[in-house]
């Protein structure tokens, strides 16, 4: 701020910068001299504002606080509204600690009155230069995920104060003869806060002076970082369940941020610790793509879950329990589900849709399994297991949703891998790749589907053309668009046995494919997360992306050829 602008001019431009467009104020009047100097400059910027104090019945003088607000508020011309409650009590209760009790019933009283007084404004609360180097130094101790200090603005709360010292806003006071109120327990050095302003920032300063405006600007800078790290993070990391291949090729700053604000949301503070754990945990799925399942409660409710080649963080209502599938007694061939042959009828009548129960078993070629050991051989990730329902007489299942039909209970002529579009297709992809080490190439094959229909399959015919471009994504979009008489492909999946390239990539991206859909990580040249995640770089349309279907089949064909060259 410059030396020479008023007081009042300054609040007033940082609260039109921070909240352009609120018709109204709500300061938090404590009777501090912080807050007294806020509740002033509000009022003297000619601002819409009104007044709100709330009595935490914390200490005795609690009371002539309260008194002292509405005396102030009263020659002031000033709206006040008033709260309290008893927060030892509450605390108690809840099992909250005494600080973090008041600060809650605090701010829900505070956004209580903007919703009933200033609906569409914002909360002015006092915060200082001094504050917010405290805050820094708080979080740097406890080992906060990202130290950034406190935000000018965090939804509806502003802090218009931060870049003014506490002696600045006393001598301001003075100048007008206001006084103020002292709370004798921001001297109890029992407190963290208190701590640091009475026994450590003074040694600081003495050693280091400007220390506290240093550290301000530190928070600045800090949350000036975090913002773009952030802006980078959501390019990366698209909202939903962060694919592992793209985790393994991002820097740990952006991981660590994306999750971040994952927890964030899911309402889990984030902190270093918290971080490296969870991070640990998926680079190390990365690594194993076999490797077990991981979870973690997380505070509030919360959990992170490591698995299936996903990273989630999942918010307490994403953990409830899937809606009930209605049961469904199958009387007429008509309600099976599709490619479900009509003769089991007659071997089974009125079979059952209905979600899956425990000890329901399947009949597979390969013998008789659990149909929740299924579940996890293929993949299915926990969250949407409970969505998927099953046809069954009993605890037999013949049938279940997008996964597998029994042996013998796909109709003539089905392949009972239709169950599963993705694996059906990504088989025919791996018959193309098993051409294209007939052939010589690098065992790589694709398919375009759309509507089901298969609109073309190509394998990698680079060798054999002499052409760095004919590799089989780009062979197969382009019989794609003739076979569909469009370039645009879109609402078309592709199914490739290897992540794309870069180079494939830039041409997934003009057809305006709906889905992509691999089976290998690529590691040498992968844009999808194998080396690089490309798809997070703000294009105009980015299609949805799969990969680790049959991804072992397609590794096996790989390795196979280059060790035959070599």
């Amino acid at each position: 701020m410059p030396d020479d602008t008023p007081l009042p001019d300054h609040v007033r431009r940082t609260l039109e910068r921070l909240a352009p467009k609120a018709p109204r104020f709500v300061v938090a009047v404590s009777g501090g001299s912080d807050s007294v100097a806020a509740l002033r400059l509000v009022h003297e910027a000619g601002l819409p504002l009104v007044a709100a104090h709330f009595d935490h019945r914390l200490r005795e003088a609690s009371a002539e606080d309260a008194r002292f607000v509405r005396d102030l508020c009263a020659g002031l011309g000033v709206p006040l509204v008033e709260g309290g409650a008893d927060v030892v009590a509450v605390a108690a209760a809840r099992g909250w600690n005494l600080e973090d009790a008041a600060r809650r019933l605090r701010y829900a009283f505070l956004h209580r009155v903007l919703a009933e007084e200033a609906r569409g404004g914002a909360i002015v609360v006092a915060h200082t230069l001094e504050d917010q180097a405290e805050t820094v130094l708080l979080q740097l101790l406890r080992g906060t995920a990202h130290p950034t200090g406190m935000r000018p603005r965090s939804r509806a709360v502003v802090r218009p104060l931060l870049d003014l010292s506490r002696q600045a806003l006393r001598a301001y006071l003075s100048e007008l003869g206001q006084a103020w109120r002292e709370d004798a327990s921001n001297a109890d050095v029992s407190r963290n806060r208190a701590w640091l302003r009475h026994e450590v920032v003074p040694r600081l300063e003495e050693r280091f002076p400007g220390a506290q405006a240093r550290l301000a600007a530190t928070a600045q800078r800090q949350q000036q970082a975090r913002d773009a790290l952030g802006w980078l993070a959501r390019r990366r990391f698209p909202d939903g369940p962060i694919r592992l291949a793209a985790w393994r090729a991002a820097p740990v700053a952006l991981r660590h941020t994306a999750l971040a604000e994952r927890l964030e949301r899911a309402g889990a503070a984030p902190n270093a610790r918290l971080l490296d754990e969870i991070d640990a945990a998926a680079s190390r799925a990365a690594r194993e793509p076999g490797a077990a399942p991981w979870r973690k409660a997380l505070p509030g409710g919360a959990e992170a879950r490591v698995g299936y080649g996903e990273l989630a963080v999942l918010a307490p209502s994403e953990l409830a329990p899937a809606p009930a599938l209605p049961d469904l007694r199958v009387t007429d061939a008509a309600q099976l589900p599709p490619g479900v042959d009509p003769r089991l009828l007659e071997r089974h009548p009125e079979p059952e849709l209905r979600a899956r129960r425990p000890g329901d078993r399947i009949r597979l070629p390969g013998g008789s399994k659990l149909v929740s050991d299924l579940l996890i051989d293929r993949k299915v990730p926990r969250r949407s297991r409970d969505a998927r329902r099953v046809l069954a007489a009993g605890s037999e299942v013949f049938w279940v949703e997008g996964v597998a039909f029994a042996q013998g209970a796909a109709a003539p002529g089905v392949d009972p891998a239709l169950a599963d579009p993705d694996r059906y297709h990504m088989r025919q992809a791996l018959a193309e790749a098993r051409a294209a080490a007939a052939a010589g190439e690098v065992p790589v094959g694709a398919v375009v589907v759309l509507g089901g229909r298969v609109l073309a399959a190509a394998h990698n015919r680079t060798e054999a053309e002499r052409d760095p471009t004919a590799h089989a994504e780009l062979l197969a979009l382009r019989a794609a668009a003739r076979a569909a008489g469009d370039w645009r492909l879109a609402g078309a999946t592709l199914y490739v046995t290897l992540e794309p390239c870069p180079m494939c990539l830039g041409a997934i991206l003009q057809t305006q494919l709906e889905r992509v859909v691999y089976g290998a990580d690529n590691l040498r040249d992968g844009a999808l997360g194998g080396v690089a995640d490309l798809s997070g770089e703000g294009w105009k349309r980015v299609p949805r992306v799969t990969g680790g279907v049959e991804a072992a089949a397609a590794a096996r064909l790989l390795q196979a050829a280059f060790a035959a060259k070599r």
